[in-house]
Formats: C-alpha cells, sequence, structure tokens
C-alpha cells in the first residue's frame, strides 16, 4: 500500500531511518549526481523527512548539500549516546553528523556535522559501525578497507589493507562478533577478516559462488550463524558461519536483479528487504531451507538502490498493515514510502 512519495534534488542512492528513540519517525535520504563536462564533478545531499503514516504527515523538515554520497548510516543504539549519520563521501572523506535540535529553539531538528576527515584518495563507497561506535568501517574504490576509530569527536584510521582487487561495495562489521569485518567486491569474493591482528588476517576468502560482483553484506540481528550476501549475479545467499573459516551457503533465491541493497526486517525473523537495481525491490522469506519471494514493487522507474525498514512503536492500525518501508530509484530520483502487503510481516 503506497503512503507518500516525492522526488529528491538529485540521483537517489540510499536511505535510512532513524535507529533511536524518539526518532524513529526521521528518515535520511542521501543523493549522487555526477555532473559531467570539460570539469566534472560529484555533488550530493542529505535530506531529512518526519514520517508518520500514522496520521499521514510525510514532510521534508531538513536538507544539506554535500558532496557526492554513495551510503549513509545512522549509529546503532548504544547507552546515552545520541543518533549520527556516518557519510561516505565520493571525495574520499568519511563524515559524521549528529542529529540535534535547531539552535533558534522549538522541536525542528537539523544535522549538525561533528567531524569529517579524507581518509583516503580514493573513494569511499560504504560505510558500516561497530556495535559499540566506537568505529567505522569504510569500503574504499581502489579495493581497500579503512577502520576508523570514533573517540572524543575525532576520526583515526587505525588500519587500512587491501582487501580486493577492485571496488569494495560492502564491508560491515560483524555485530556479535565485532572484531570481525565481512568484505564483498567487484572482484567477485566475498571475505572476512579479523582485527585483532595486524594487518588484518584473512580468516576466510570465497571467490567461487558468487558470479558476478558482491554488492552487500547483512548479518542477521537475532542468529549469530546467519548471514546474507547480495550480488550482481541477481542472487539473495544466505550463509551458515558456524564454522567462520568455512562458511557454507545454505539457501540462494534469484531475485532478477542485481541485489544492491538488503535489510532484516526489524521484528519479523527471516524476513528481509532487497534493493533489486533493475526490478524493483522484494521482501523475501528466507532460512536455511528455502528462500522465497512474498512480494514485489515495481512503483520505481528506475535503478532500486536504498531500501529501510522504518522502526519504532507504530499504531494498532500500521501494525496491522505491518511495517513501513522507504525505497529509493537512482535516476528518477523518486523516493517511495509504502506498507507491504504480505502476510509474512503481518507476524507483530
Amino acid at each position: 500500500m503506497e503512503v507518500a512519495q516525492c522526488y529528491l534534488d538529485g540521483n537517489a542512492d540510499a536511505v535510512e531511518f532513524c535507529t533511536h528513540e524518539p526518532y524513529h519517525n526521521v528518515l535520511a535520504a542521501a543523493t549522487y549526481t555526477l555532473q559531467e563536462g570539460d570539469r566534472p564533478s560529484r555533488t550530493g545531499s542529505i535530506s531529512l523527512f518526519d514520517v508518520n503514516p500514522d496520521v499521514g504527515r510525510f514532510e521534508l523538515f531538513y536538507r544539506v548539500e554535500t558532496v557526492g554520497i554513495f551510503d549513509i548510516k545512522w549509529s546503532p543504539v548504544v547507552g546515552n549516546v545520541g543518533p549520527m549519520l556516518a557519510q561516505a563521501d565520493a571525495d574520499g572523506y568519511l563524515r559524521v553528523h549528529g542529529l540535534e535540535c535547531c539552535s533558534n529553539g522549538g522541536d525542528s531538528l537539523s544535522l549538525r556535522e561533528i567531524v569529517g576527515e579524507k581518509i583516503s584518495s580514493s573513494m569511499c563507497l560504504c560505510v558500516d559501525w561497530n556495535p559499540s561506535t566506537t568505529s567505522i568501517s569504510v569500503g574504499l574504490s581502489d579495493g581497500s578497507v579503512s577502520v576508523v576509530s570514533f573517540s572524543e569527536s575525532q576520526l583515526n584510521v587505525i588500519q587500512e589493507w587491501k582487501a580486493h582487487d577492485f571496488e569494495l561495495w560492502a564491508a560491515s562489521f560483524d555485530i556479535h562478533q565485532p572484531q570481525l569485518v565481512y568484505t564483498g567486491s567487484d572482484d567477485c569474493k566475498f571475505s572476512c577478516w579479523d582485527l585483532r591482528d595486524g594487518p588484518s588476517n584473512l580468516v576466510f576468502q570465497n571467490s567461487k559462488v558468487h558470479k558476478m560482483g558482491v554488492c552487500c553484506i547483512a548479518k542477521s540481528p537475532r542468529d549469530p550463524n546467519i548471514l546474507l550476501t547480495g550480488s550482481y549475479d541477481e542472487c539473495l545467499r544466505l550463509w551458515d558461519v558456524r564454522s567462520i573459516s568455512k562458511p557454507v551457503n545454505e539457501t540462494s533465491v534469484c531475485l532478477g536483479g542485481g541485489v544492491w541493497r538488503v535489510k532484516h526486517h526489524p521484528y519479523v525473523p527471516g524476513v528481509v528487504l532487497a534493493a533489486c537495481m533493475h526490478n524493483g525491490f522484494a521482501v523475501v522469506k528466507i532460512d536455511e531451507e528455502k528462500g522465497e519471494v512474498m512480494e514485489t514493487y515495481t512503483k520505481h522507474g528506475s535503478l532500486a538502490y536504498g531500501a529501510d525498514w522504518q522502526r519504532g512503536n507504530l499504531s494498532h492500525k500500521v501494525k496491522q498493515n505491518s511495517s513501513v518501508v522507504a525505497t529509493c530509484s537512482f535516476y528518477d530520483r523518486l523516493l517511495q514510502i509504502w506498507i507491504p502487503e504480505s502476510s509474512v510481516v503481518k507476524q507483530l
């Protein structure tokens, strides 16, 4: 069920709902636009929206122009630390913003840049927080991965190594074992690294299963043995990482388009939202036995890139229709808010 839509000011490539109470209504959307010509440039923006389908509210309340952005990620909920948004830039910068009340008072919110550091001469393609928010992993366009400490409003590269031969689109911490970082790249390799060694030790590298580049990696928030990968080869794969040196590909499901982004449902185990590039978006039920597409969403007219579930205590009315989803597509700059109809997400 469609709730709302709007067009962004640039090519849309990432959407992220805030993970922190009481800001589950805050949606961040990022853009990346290549300005071609004699002096090409990469421009971007971050827009913040107030999304509350319970009262029919979908409002843009903040926007800031930036360089081109490849990825954004809200910090995990840890103690009394407030919400922060990490930003991976095309100019090699990693930036961290805080979500704060505007200086002119009132209830309005804005982003304040806490820190920004140039960590590479290559482009920053992806970003992820470790569970304690004390460090950030960044995948780079030259195939390297950086692990950057974040402490007292400062960023410092503590490790950087050449992990892959081509662009590195996924660099994700293991939320259950944060000393491990998983990486995926255009070289078709899926790897795991142990940060306790310096330089980081290669725990495993699988180069045989993915037929094309690895775009995304998502560890299950509930089952420490389950991990998902998405690839340009159009397959979503479930891995058993119980034997960390030899992960087993248990299940694969073809989604009809390159699997660019995968997000686990915040409440329902085994349900994921996938951005499938040329084939829209899909709600998928996947476990060790099988994977099944429960619903597809094809209201976008361009590359399906950004996708996320809204968290928080939704009203009874919205719960009956399951969780709220935000999706965005690249060239048509479209941002959609919708509610899946599939019965697998009506188990709240």
